[in-house]
């Protein structure tokens, strides 16, 4: 089983060399985009203060943050007071753009968060450097299983809903349990707090639909969500769940 093997020996290994990174600011983001993606920064730029980003922010921290802050200004309602939550975090690298777009903290917890880059870095080390330039948020390392607070705000980019991602991310299987992971994230939902939930392509999107419905929990269907400051090339489709 090499990827339970694999995982089991990652999260073993916790060691971390420090968070370096290459920071930018605005003017070199914009300087990348296309037209429309510039324009997109521009109008982002009136509505939210972006000026921390620069000093903390790398360039791929930059796209993926601008395209969660694009995402979640346009679809995400208003929500209680609270802090939010983010699924599968990575190395934390959008947790300026969920900060931005809705402040007041956020928890951004990732299974694989011991995965290191050939430099001997960890997504943690970075996850920990992005949640400590942008407080209150914290990183936390770990199965969503075990996290137990109560969230206003929830978002959940690209569930695992089916044995290729594992694979490709060399995760155990034992972790695809797709109905279970939804049925815990949507309880940590307070009363109004609101869940995004996003896939990758229109087959993914069918699959996270039959999911709601065999868990029980009502979603409306966003259908495409679009962005000009997206760095993919699937579409992605979105899904909100409000909890009443």
């Amino acid at each position: 089983m090499p990827g339970e093997l694999g995982f089991r020996w990652r999260s073993a290994l916790r060691w971390s060399a420090p968070a370096w990174k290459r920071v930018v600011d605005q003017r070199v983001v914009a300087a990348r985009l296309d037209a429309a993606g510039r324009a997109r920064l521009a109008h982002l730029a009136t509505r939210f203060d972006l000026t921390t980003w620069s000093e903390h922010c790398s360039w791929p921290e930059w796209r993926e943050s601008l395209y969660v802050l694009d995402v979640v200004s346009q679809v995400v309602p208003s929500t209680p007071e609270g802090r939010g939550l983010d699924v599968g975090a990575k190395n934390g690298c959008t947790l300026p753009g969920l900060a931005t777009a809705r402040p007041g903290g956020w928890d951004a917890v990732e299974l694989d968060a011991h995965r290191r880059y050939v430099w001997g870095t960890t997504r943690r080390a970075y996850g920990e450097a992005l949640a400590k330039a942008f407080p209150p948020c914290r990183f936390l390392a770990g199965d969503v299983r075990e996290v137990t607070g109560r969230y206003a705000c929830i978002t959940w980019f690209l569930p695992f809903l089916t044995p290729a991602p594992l694979e490709a991310w060399g995760l155990p299987q034992r972790f695809l349990v797709p109905d279970e992971l939804l049925a815990h994230v949507a309880s940590l939902l307070v009363p109004g707090g609101t869940l995004l939930v996003v896939n990758q392509g229109e087959a993914e999107a069918a699959l996270q639909q039959a999911c709601f419905e065999r868990v029980g929990v009502r979603a409306q269907a966003l259908g495409r969500v679009e962005s000009a400051l997206s760095p993919f090339v699937q579409p992605r489709f979105g899904f909100l769940v409000r909890q009443t």
